[in-house]
Parts: structure tokens; sequence; C-alpha cells
């Protein structure tokens, strides 16, 4: 679907067990330590992070937490404004995080939920989204900065055709066409973004902000 010159790419997948909702995969070398990538995806920077990734996003609200055999998981629900002249979307997921697993890779997901927990929200269509993303550990560049490789595999399907549920009308063949150019797009502000993170390790300039910061006032680290 989209290539780049840094080599990352985004491709398209396709599942015989649902040929009409196809996955989508991004693979990029990452700028930074597997830590740094993992917290910039992690929930608890999303009102941070998300919004440089996605210009749809509005918020996201955590309804609850679960640990078990040391695999975190959280109940949560995100928020999109309206898209063109599609109407606002919500999604409600459970995100999975391992970290790491016995073999050392860092593995993250969401997958979506249906609970009477988060019920549908008036003036929202509810929409569905799979994800899972791995973390893998690549050698230093060739001025001694970190580099993550990170492969993220999702789905998402905007309308709701479930009973009782609002459609959406959002065609998927508008979807496919599209989330090539904005799959790329937020691969490389996630890039832009981890460079600021960065910068105070002196790779690129003397920004003097924490990483968070660097986020709430990227204008002043563009230098």
């Amino acid at each position: 679907l989209s290539s780049h010159a840094d080599g990352s790419t985004v491709s398209l997948l396709k599942h015989k067990t649902d040929p009409t909702c196809p996955y989508v995969r991004m693979i990029s070398i990452m700028p930074a330590s597997v830590q740094d990538v993992w917290d910039f995806l992690s929930l608890d920077n999303w009102q941070q992070t998300m919004p440089k990734m996605d210009p749809f996003y509005t918020g996201l609200t955590v309804l609850g937490e679960y640990k078990h055999k040391g695999i975190e998981m959280r109940l949560a629900r995100k928020t999109l404004k309206r898209i063109l002249t599609f109407g606002k979307r919500d999604f409600t997921f459970v995100s999975v995080s391992d970290h790491p697993r016995a073999d050392g890779a860092w593995v993250s997901g969401t997958v979506s939920v249906v609970t009477d927990q988060i019920p549908r929200k008036k003036g929202y269509t509810r929409a569905f989204q799979d994800s899972i993303a791995f973390y893998e550990e690549m050698p230093d560049d060739n001025t001694g900065n970190p580099r993550t490789k990170l492969t993220i595999v999702f789905r998402i399907d905007l309308n709701d055709s479930r009973e009782g549920g609002a459609g959406g009308f959002v065609p998927m063949w508008m979807y496919v066409k599209t989330v090539g150019k904005t799959g790329m797009l937020s691969v490389q502000n996630m890039k832009k973004q981890l460079l600021l993170m960065t910068a105070k390790r002196g790779d690129v300039g003397t920004c003097k902000l924490n990483w968070l910061d660097k986020l709430r006032n990227s204008s002043k680290c563009d230098s």
C-alpha cells in the first residue's frame, strides 16, 4: 500500500476467514530504544502521543485493570471525532501487554470486546479494532543511538452491524484506499516524536525538555 525511503512499509493482508475486513501491517525501524517505543504506545501516554499519530483521536477512558501471570490487561474506551462526513466513533477494547516474554520479545495488543460495562454512547457509532505490536531490539545506528524494529498488525471496522447498532456507512473500499497513506503518516509522525524524546541524549540537538514535555511543546524542540 505504501513505502518510504527509510524502509518503512504499510501492507494489506487478507485472511481467508474474513476477506471483507483485511488486516494492515506496518513495519518501521524506530530511532529509539525498545523501552522508549513501548512507552510511546502505552495507554498511560496516549493523551500526549495519540494526537501525534491519529488526527481524529479525542480521548481514552480506562475502566478496569487486571493482571494474570504477569500479563497486564486494561478495559478501555477510545473516542474519535467525525471522520469527514461520517459520525464520531468509539472503540471498546482490552489492552494486553507482556514485556518481556520468556523468549525476550516485547508484545502488546488490543482486542475488541462487547460488554455491558461499556454500553453504546449516544452520538457515537461503535467501531472495532484488533491489533498486535512486536518490539524488536536492533543494532545501534552508526552514531551509537538505539533502534527498534516495530511491527504492528491491525484491522479496523468502522461500522456497527451488530443488533441494535447504528451501522456507520463507511465503505470498506474507502478505508482500504486511504489506509496506506494514513498509516505511513502515522509511522513518520511517530518517528519524529521519538526523535524529540531522544534529543536529551544529544542525537537531535539540545532540547532540554523531558520527552513528555517535548510532545506537549514540540515547537520548542523543532530547531
